[in-house]
């Protein structure tokens, strides 16, 4: 019985990190929906010499809300590379990483796909994965060399002691 409910729990576990990866999916979608839309409001005020005060507050509208799915990512980001250093998500640890740095990676290549499909910047669309990305990078190269130094018996202090 008590084994049942150790594979409920990591399965509960396991979802929270699911549902974290499907919502920065959504968070992206919108974010890159608001700035294809920002693109096509804004190229025809390219060649125009003035903007009315409606054109402008209508980007700077869109712009603020790309800013604010920009934050709501990142902090998802880093809620979820939290997560998984809590002790009672360990077992997911190799794996999460994984999963997130593959979902961020195919998020990327999506938006880049986007941006060309829809005559989009690239930068606009692909610049709310950059830190995110670095971020789990970072982590995944950290966890790299804690794993080769604790493998290393050079630094295992218990056996340098006796």
């Amino acid at each position: 019985m008590g084994e049942s409910q150790n594979k409920k729990k990591l399965f509960n576990q396991n979802n929270i990190l699911r549902i974290l990866i499907l919502l920065q999916v959504f968070i992206n979608m919108a974010y890159v929906s608001i700035e294809i839309y920002k693109s096509t409001v804004s190229k025809p005020l390219l060649g125009k010499l003035e903007i009315t005060q409606g054109e402008f507050t209508k980007i700077r509208t869109l712009s603020n809300y790309a800013s604010f799915f920009e934050i709501a990512f990142l902090i998802i980001i880093i809620v979820y590379i939290t997560m998984i250093f809590i002790k009672k998500y360990k077992p997911f640890l190799k794996g999460s990483i994984l999963i997130q740095l593959t979902a961020l990676i195919s998020l990327f290549i999506l938006n880049y796909v986007f941006a060309i499909v829809f005559n989009a910047p690239v930068g606009n669309l692909t610049q709310l994965l950059f830190i995110p990305l670095l971020i789990t990078l970072g982590v995944t190269i950290y966890l790299i060399f804690k794993s080769l130094l604790r493998g290393n018996e050079l630094y295992d202090i218990s056996k340098n002691s006796k």
